[in-house]
C-alpha cells in the first residue's frame, strides 16, 4: 500500500533527488559520492508520533547540514506553516498548486503566517520573515483529515495524510513564477535567493517534505520511530545519548581513528560501524504475507559523513519476514577514513518502511 512508505523526501530546485537505498556509495570517477555531504543537504526528517490521530499535535524534526567549503551566507532551516491535507493521489507535488494559489491548507503551527499570509504574497517577495525556523516544528493534524481523504481500494483502514514542507536554504526564499504552459506537475513554486537576488542552485538549497499519516484511535494502527541502543565501532559499543525533548535524535561522544596513509586507498584499513537496533523496534504491521500471516516492518540504516568514504550507503537491519539480518558483524558498514587528519561527522539514519526514522550524530576525530 502506498501509505506504508518512508516519510521523508527531498527535492532540488529542478526536481526530486532520488536514489535506491540499496545502491552502492562508491561513486564512479567524476561523480559525487552521495554519502559525503559537501553541499546544503536535508538528510532525514521524522514525526513524533510517526502515525498521528485526527486533531492531535505532532512534533517534527529535520536533520540538515551545510557541507559547503565556502559559505557566503549561512544555511537556515525554514518550515512552510501550513498542512497540505489529503492532496490528490497522496502526491506531494499536488500541494505545489495550492501553495502558489494561496489555497495551501490549514496553518501548521505557532510562529508562522497562515496559508493566506503566504498565498497572498507574489514572486519576488522575501518569504522568510513569515516562516518559522529551526530544526523542529509542531503542527496540529486537521480533525477532518480522515473524512476528506478519498478512499483507496484495498486499504486496511481509513486514513488521512498531512504533508509538511521544510527547506534548507543558504539565503532567503521567494515564490517563483511557474510556467503556465508546462505539463510538469512537479514544478517547484519556491526558490532560494542570495542578497543580490541571484537564484541559487542545488548546492545551496534543498526542499524537503514529511508525510504524516493519521488513523482513528480505535483502529489499533500505531507506529513508533526505531530505537537506537548504541553504535557499534569495530566490535565495541559507543554509547548514545537521547537529545532532550526528542524521542528519535541521538548523539555520541567522539570516536578517534587514524587517517589513511597507504599509497592506495583500497589498501587502507576500514572502520566497521553501524547502529544497534533492538528487536522491539521491529513492529508488526497491518500487512499480511502470501500465506496470510502478519508481516513486520523492514528496518534499514542510511550512512552519511563529511569526509572519508563508506563502502555502501545503506545496510538492511531487519527483513519484513525473516527478522534480524544479524549482529553488527553482519550489518555494520565499512568507513574508510580520509587521507589527512581532521575532525568531521558521521550520521546514521535508521528508517522503517512505514515512515518512522531516528538518527544519531557521531563526531569523528581523525589523527
Amino acid at each position: 500500500m502506498t501509505w506504508a512508505r518512508a516519510s521523508i523526501k527531498t527535492l532540488t530546485w529542478v526536481g526530486l533527488l532520488a536514489g535506491a537505498w540499496m545502491s552502492s556509495s562508491c561513486a564512479p570517477s567524476g561523480f559525487a559520492d552521495e554519502t559525503v555531504i559537501a553541499t546544503v543537504r536535508i538528510l532525514a526528517s521524522s514525526a513524533d508520533p510517526a502515525y498521528a490521530q485526527p486533531g492531535s499535535n505532532v512534533g517534527l524534526q529535520v536533520l540538515a547540514f551545510d557541507g559547503r567549503t565556502t559559505q557566503t551566507e549561512p544555511m537556515q532551516i525554514y518550515w512552510l506553516p501550513f498542512v497540505c491535507e489529503d492532496p490528490t493521489n497522496d502526491a506531494y507535488y499536488a500541494c505545489f498548486q495550492q501553495l502558489g494559489s494561496g489555497d495551501a491548507g490549514a496553518p501548521g503551527g505557532d510562529g508562522g503566517a497562515g496559508s493566506a499570509g503566504i498565498g497572498a504574497l507574489r514572486p519576488g517577495v522575501d518569504l522568510t520573515p513569515f516562516l518559522p525556523t529551526g530544526p523542529s516544528y509542531q503542527f496540529q493534524m486537521p480533525s477532518d483529515v480522515l473524512t476528506q481523504h478519498t478512499p483507496v481500494a484495498g486499504e486496511v483502514a481509513p486514513y488521512g495524510l498531512g504533508i509538511l514542507f521544510n527547506v534548507a536554504c543558504a539565503g532567503h526564499l521567494e515564490l517563483v513564477q511557474l510556467d503556465p504552459t508546462s505539463d510538469n506537475p512537479q514544478q517547484v513554486p519556491l526558490g532560494c535567493f542570495d542578497q543580490s537576488e541571484n537564484q541559487l542552485g542545488p548546492d545551496d538549497w534543498v526542499l524537503g517534505f514529511t508525510r504524516v499519516y493519521a488513523f482513528e484511535p480505535d483502529s489499533g494502527i500505531t507506529n513508533t520511530n526505531p530505537t537506537i541502543s548504541s553504535i557499534d565501532v569495530q566490535g565495541s559499543p559507543l554509547s548514545v545519548t537521547l537529545q532532550q525533548n526528542t524521542s528519535q535524535i541521538y548523539t555520541t561522544q567522539p570516536f578517534t581513528t587514524s587517517h589513511c596513509t597507504a599509497s592506495r586507498r583500497s589498501d587502507c584499513p576500514h572502520v566497521a560501524i553501524g547502529p544497534v537496533v533492538p528487536q522491539s523496534s521491529w513492529e508488526v504491521t497491518q500487512q499480511t504475507g502470501s500465506n496470510g500471516s502478519s508481516q513486520n516492518e523492514e528496518i534499514w540504516a542510511d550512512f552519511y559523513s563529511t569526509f572519508g568514504q563508506f563502502t555502501g550507503d545503506a545496510s538492511l537491519l531487519y527483513d519484513a519476514t525473516k527478522g534480524s539480518i544479524g549482529d553488527p558483524s553482519v550489518t555494520d558498514n565499512q568507513f574508510l577514513p580520509p587521507d589527512a587528519a581532521g575532525n568531521g561527522f558521521i550520521w546514521i539514519v535508521v528508517h522503517d518502511n512505514r515512515g518512522g526514522a531516528s538518527w544519531v550524530t557521531i563526531p569523528v576525530e581523525v589523527q
